[in-house]
């Protein structure tokens, strides 16, 4: 992957997350130990959101930073992007949110709320 650059890059990146879609979450908390927990309350905790407020979750994955915001606050408008859909589509509660690609998969966003 290093010898790629601009849109080739990009298109390998994406494509690796979506191979890996559904099994992120799994790795990611094996990997950090359970440390994943601590570090989204933290980016929520410093985020200081406004009771019924709006989040704007830019690279989202599988959409856990804004379900930890939307714990928290049920009231709250969020929004997560991310260019690897797949991701979005295999997060927690995925059936229950709307997922699209905008763009022929270049952009992405789903209506957490």
């Amino acid at each position: 992957m290093a010898h790629l650059q601009g849109h080739a890059r990009a298109a390998y990146v994406r494509e690796m997350f979506g191979r890996i879609a559904g099994r992120y979450d799994l790795m990611n908390r094996l990997m950090t130990f359970g440390r994943d927990r601590a570090w989204r309350r933290y980016v929520v905790d410093q985020a200081a959101l406004p009771p019924g407020g709006r989040l704007l979750d830019v690279a989202t994955g599988t959409g856990d930073i804004a379900l930890e915001a939307l714990a928290r606050d049920p009231l709250l408008t969020a929004v997560g992007a991310d260019f690897a859909v797949p991701m979005m589509r295999v997060g927690p509660g995925a059936p229950r949110r709307r997922a699209r690609a905008l763009g022929g998969g270049r952009r992405a966003g789903a209506a957490l709320r």
